[in-house]
């Protein structure tokens, strides 16, 4: 595939100027158009710009700069528009941000030649309050600063599960295996996976014990205490309350996100490198 106009979003960071220059001059070298976020106009001293929120509606490439955070910030809305996104990595771990900020012009050579590998990997479709949202990564529903847990009850296919006391829940993707719910303890699953991971936050229980059901389940978290500020995270960049008794539903987004993927590395082999696993 061949890509006419390419968006590019970036984060701050001390090296990006030097990457988003090289960019450009590669995109114009091979008479690309491209469309800038407003953090890349300013670092260019340019005027012209897209909101985040809109830029991948205008292109058919987007192109991200930064870490995974930056990433996140932009996926759900490149899966509405199906462009697919080619992360360069400016951070430090970078699980989505897979591509060498080293390799940058080479990569980009064989992107816009329409030769790098594509990974469809999929997200959330999140029902909450008459609203829709999606994530790539995670969600999470989590107490907020009072230390006191809260109860959860947790249904799969509309049956209960469990009653759960804790400090939260995350329900991620194969994809977001190695995001928090890594940090709390959760499995690593290879994005080629079919599942959902459930994994507690701090349970009161030593029973309850990450869990990954089908990709087809439906799961509902209702929750069951009142009075503690409770909150719903989406991939870390979206929050919304929520209230004693209301119910979020879960289940796997109709839709797939389209990510460039390194032609050299494969997701073993990433993994091996980002965790410092010594080969």
């Amino acid at each position: 595939m061949m890509y006419n106009k390419v968006g590019i979003v970036v984060k701050p960071h001390q090296d990006v100027l030097v990457y988003l220059k090289k960019t450009i001059a590669l995109l114009k070298q091979r008479k690309v158009s491209f469309l800038l976020d407003q953090t890349s106009a300013d670092l260019l001293q340019v005027k012209q710009h897209a909101e985040r929120e809109e830029i991948a509606r205008q292109v058919d490439l987007m192109i991200v700069l930064g870490g995974d955070g930056t990433f996140l910030s932009i996926a759900e809305q490149a899966v509405e528009a199906g462009v697919p996104v080619a992360g360069f990595n400016l951070g430090t771990l970078g699980f989505l941000t897979e591509l060498k900020k080293e390799y940058l012009e080479e990569n980009l050579d064989e992107i816009l030649a329409g030769r790098a590998p594509i990974s469809e990997r999929k997200l959330l479709e999140v029902s909450f309050l008459g609203q829709h949202h999606a994530a790539l990564n995670d969600v999470v529903v989590n107490k907020g600063m009072i230390a006191r847990i809260i109860k959860l009850l947790l249904h799969i296919n509309r049956r209960p599960l469990t009653e759960i006391k804790c400090d939260g829940i995350i329900v991620a993707t194969p994809t977001g295996s190695t995001a928090y719910s890594l940090s709390a303890g959760g499995p690593i699953v290879s994005p080629d996976v079919n599942g959902m991971i459930i994994n507690p936050i701090c349970p009161h229980s030593l029973t309850f014990r990450p869990l990954i059901v089908p990709d087809s389940s439906l799961l509902s978290i209702q929750l069951l205490t009142p009075h503690i500020q409770t909150y719903l995270t989406f991939d870390g960049q979206k929050v919304i309350a929520m209230e004693y008794q209301q119910i979020v539903e879960i289940r796997t987004h109709p839709k797939r996100l389209s990510m460039m993927v390194s032609p050299t590395v494969d997701y073993f082999r990433l993994l091996s490198e980002k965790l410092n696993w010594g080969l």
